[in-house]
């Protein structure tokens, strides 16, 4: 009676209304199994308890044969007439009220149902209750008829519905006396909430042994199902015909969710052929119907089938679905289950068939080729030949799907055995191309160079190991350039998949250098190049995109990323690059959230996978877009080493090259905005070297100049400023066709010299970043406002209401607060508060500012800390917490402390 309290409610309101002297109907119908039979049961138990006259009768399927059995077993008369059975019953409500109970409808012959409607009809009058049952789902026309007339002439109808998953629990624990664990909570649900079934697994497997308990819960101990249910399941299935048997045998195997097009194919027949069976299967209730499919009603019922299925037999269906179902782009993952429970081992035509399925699905489906490779490899033995082969797939289905670890092991562990020489050569191409994913240039190279040592190389897998060499060593500069300026000299001796490699590793080092023209050029070359090439592995339109972001083309880098194509794309190597491009492109425009988002999405597409360029990009984006929107907290977060993101992987940023660069000067500016210029004396002459070394990073962040020399001045480094000068101008004078790099240069020259003219210069027509372009700005109002006349400082204040709006429009928070400290030491207020509705109190409540506050003091800074953060005095500080303990009811920043915390939380 669990999870039937509804039913139950309805079966007391008609025991009710009859001891009240009314009659009433209630009509209860539902699948084999649902309960029909204790309901009535209990129901004519409460009756006889309430001094009602409880009268039962139950229709079988032979009763067909004893006109109106059913009526006549309850009423005990053997006459079956209409009328005597209307007056047995009038003589029975005179004396009291009367609970005529009738099961099984669905079996009751034409005599017995023609006479209760009328029998209801008759009776109206008298305190008679009338509870009926059938089951749904089978051949039972005439009382669903019944049931449609009755209720029209207004009785109750009530469906036995599944269980909901509270009352299968209950039930577990009444049948257990313990909770089920996850396990036995799966293997319940194959009953589908049908509450015969549930109770027969249960009481099977407590009988059976197969269940432990421990600490109030429940496991199984046996994944056989109990022999008292596969012989409840045969026994039902026993009336089907041996057809309907066939059918639902092979459809067991199939899935629980089928078509009927795949079940013919099997069986080589038709759909339309089927049809008497499907008929007879869903009429029995084993079947039911979905919008595209058929489905087994129970799944512990399709377990039973397929368990009597002998193994070999069983294995010989798996392979034939499998076959059937791989030739499909949309049931490639079905198919690849179906062929792992095909295959065992020793059975080599079966292996060799994995393999060929293998190699065909890899291109569409890398995580179902992964799934049949391993299956294969474990079941080949170590010495069998075909082992070196088939790690090899593995390594490769592995590395496809981003299951690199694995992927890495398996390659090292096949080196301890012999292999022939050009598997060993490819499978250290392959763990160089992990750990170039993994962000581990130096080891990628040592591998890629191990794979070049091995004798007798094939031209094709010479390629192979010279691109995972060119792809290590990718943004390193002078390191490849020797090597791929050979293999661009010689097309001839190499394929087009290098030759582009090598186009693209020369597009690099020149833009490394500074050589803008030079660099987009042979990437563009590249692109011709891999025209009818693999690009798997190289990706140059996707290079090319990412260099004319960094050179401020944004719409040149989109058209590009549209050219690329879908393969390209979906590569998991590079799958992040539409989306870090995109943050890229979006924190140039001063789109910082957005630059934000997509910079984590990014990351998180590829979960730390991927080129260490592309993925180092991401991650410096993220920081600096963070850092520009004015949350310093998180910025420190993404710029701390060896803490992603949530989501992204592990990205391990570089030890040396453009990325390590690049992702090293949003570090110190991140620190310096946390804990002032002077906490970078240690390292600021080393990060300067590294940027002077790698010039791509002053190429893609054209204020980055500009903020080396302000902080080179902060710290009485002229020497480092000046140095930066120099390369920002030489960058500008060998790329005159660039705006931004000029302006960068015009910028830092401005700064390092104090000239109004060249900051000038870079605010009205240089840079094209609106972000560098309002730094600029602001800079020139402070150049101005050092002078002492009238116009001057006219014309300082100008530049920062300028600079200040362009930071409010981007959203820059920390730089307006900034801009407005200057102006208030100005003698100048510009009014910025804006009307919320806000609750009056709970953290709601907080104002913008005072939740900045809030967030900085719950990390332990000081006032004057806070203060120096927010641009604000120590007394402002201490101003907005005040009202901030009065909004949270708090009285210590503790408390404080631990409310942030909690909310962060």
């Amino acid at each position: 009676m669990r999870g039937r309290e509804r039913e139950w409610d309805s079966v007391l309101g008609l025991l009710r209304a009859a001891e009240a002297g009314r009659a009433g109907v209630l009509l209860v119908e539902g699948e084999p199994g649902t309960g029909k039979t204790l309901l009535l049961d209990e129901a004519l138990r409460e009756a006889a308890a309430r001094g009602l006259t409880p009268i039962a009768g139950r229709a079988r399927e032979l009763g067909r044969l004893a006109p109106a059995e059913p009526l006549l077993s309850a009423l005990g008369r053997a006459e079956p007439r209409l009328e005597t059975m209307r007056a047995r019953l009038e003589d029975l409500a005179g004396t009291g009220p009367v609970l005529v109970s009738v099961d099984d409808l669905h079996w009751a012959d034409s005599a017995a149902l023609a006479a209760l409607q009328p029998l209801c009809r008759y009776l109206a009058r008298h305190p008679v209750a009338w509870l009926l049952t059938r089951r749904l789902n089978a051949d039972s026309g005439a009382a669903g008829v019944l049931f449609d007339l009755v209720e029209g002439d207004g009785a109750e109808r009530r469906s036995l519905g599944l269980l909901g998953d509270d009352a299968v629990t209950e039930i577990a624990i009444d049948v257990l006396g313990a909770v089920p664990d996850p396990g036995l909570a799966a293997l319940m649900a194959g009953a589908g909430g049908n509450p015969y079934l549930l109770i027969e697994l249960l009481t099977g497997l407590r009988d059976e042994g197969a269940v432990r308990f421990s600490g109030g819960r429940a496991r199984l101990s046996s994944a056989r199902l109990p022999e008292r249910v596969r012989t409840g399941v045969a026994r039902r299935l026993c009336g089907l015909s041996p057809r309907t048997r066939h059918l639902l045998t092979v459809s067991a195997v199939l899935g629980r969710l089928f078509s009927p097009e795949d079940v013919a194919e099997l069986l080589d027949t038709t759909p339309a052929a089927l049809l008497p069976s499907l008929d007879e299967a869903l009429a029995s209730g084993v079947l039911a119907v979905t919008p595209n499919a058929l489905r087994f009603r129970h799944d512990l019922i399709r377990q039973v089938i397929v368990e009597a299925v002998p193994d070999p037999v069983r294995q010989a269906l798996h392979r034939q679905i499998g076959d059937l179902l791989i030739e499909r782009s949309d049931t490639v993952d079905a198919a690849a289950s179906h062929l792992l429970r095909g295959v065992r081992p020793g059975d080599e035509r079966a292996l060799a068939r994995l393999d060929q399925v293998v190699a065909d699905v890899l291109p569409r489906s890398p995580r179902s080729a992964a799934r049949l490779a391993t299956h294969a490899l474990e079941l080949t033995g170590t010495a069998e030949p075909d082992r070196a082969e088939r790690t090899l797939t593995a390594v490769r289905a592995l590395t496809a799907t981003g299951r690199l670890d694995e992927a890495a092991l398996l390659a090292r562990t096949a080196f301890d055995r012999p292999m022939p020489a050009p598997v060993c050569a490819r499978l250290h191409c392959l763990l160089s191309d992990i750990l170039d994913l993994r962000g581990r240039p130096a080891e990628a190279a040592e591998e890629a160079s191990v794979a070049l040592s091995e004798p007798c190389l094939s031209g094709g897998l010479r390629d192979d190991a010279e691109l995972a060499l060119l792809n290590a060593r990718a943004g390193s500069g002078e390191q490849v350039r020797g090597r791929a300026e050979t293999i661009v000299s010689s097309p001839g001796e190499y394929g087009d998949a290098l030759v582009a490699g090598a186009f693209i590793a020369l597009a690099l080092a020149e833009w490394d250098t500074g050589s803008l023209t030079a660099g987009l050029a042979l990437a563009q070359e590249a692109v011709r190049r891999a025209a009818f090439a693999d690009t798997r592995r190289i990706h140059p339109r996707l290079v090319l995109a990412m260099l004319l972001t960094d050179a401020q083309r944004h719409d040149a880098a989109h058209g590009v990323m549209a050219s690329a194509g879908d393969d390209a794309l979906g590569a998991l190597a590079w799958a992040a690059a539409p989306a870090i491009l995109g943050a890229r492109a979006r924190l140039a425009a001063g789109r910082f959230r957005e630059a934000a988002a997509e910079a984590e999405a990014g990351l998180a597409t590829a979960g730390g996978l991927g080129p260490h360029l592309l993925t180092m990009s991401g991650l410096s984006a993220l920081a600096a877009a963070t850092l520009r929107a004015g949350d310093v907290n998180a910025a420190r977060r993404y710029a701390a080493p060896g803490t992603p993101p949530e989501g992204s992987g592990d990205v391990t940023p570089p030890s040396s090259g453009y990325p390590h660069a690049a992702f090293a000067l949003v570090q110190a500016q991140v620190t310096e905005a946390y804990a002032g210029a002077g906490s970078l004396i240690e390292t600021f002459g080393p990060l300067c070297d590294e940027v002077l070394r790698h010039r791509w990073t002053l190429i893609a962040d054209p204020a980055a100049a500009a903020w080396l020399v302000r902080t080179a001045h902060t710290l009485g480094a002229r020497p480092a400023a000046e140095a930066v000068v120099v390369a920002a101008e030489r960058l500008a004078r060998d790329n005159p066709s660039f705006p931004a790099v000029r302006a960068a240069a015009a910028h830092a020259r401005g700064l390092l010299d104090g000239s109004a003219d060249a900051l000038e210069e870079a605010v009205t027509a240089g840079h094209t970043v609106p972000w560098a372009r309002a730094s600029a700005t602001e800079d020139l109002a402070l150049l101005s406002g050092a002078g002492e006349t009238a116009e001057s400082r006219r014309r300082a204040v100008a530049a920062l209401d300028s600079a200040l709006a362009a930071y409010e429009a981007m959203g820059a928070t920390r730089d307006v607060a900034r801009v407005r400290r200057r102006l208030r030491r100005m003698g100048v207020r510009r009014r910025h508060w804006s009307h919320t509705e806000r609750p009056v109190s709970g953290w709601g409540s907080l104002t913008d500012t005072e939740r900045a506050v809030s967030e900085l003091v719950a990390q332990g800074l000081t006032n004057r800390q806070v203060a120096d953060q927010l641009f604000m005095s120590a007394h402002t500080v201490a101003f907005h917490l005040r009202h901030v303990f009065r909004k949270l009811d708090i009285g210590s920043r503790v408390e404080l402390a631990r409310l942030t915390l909690q909310r962060t939380a």
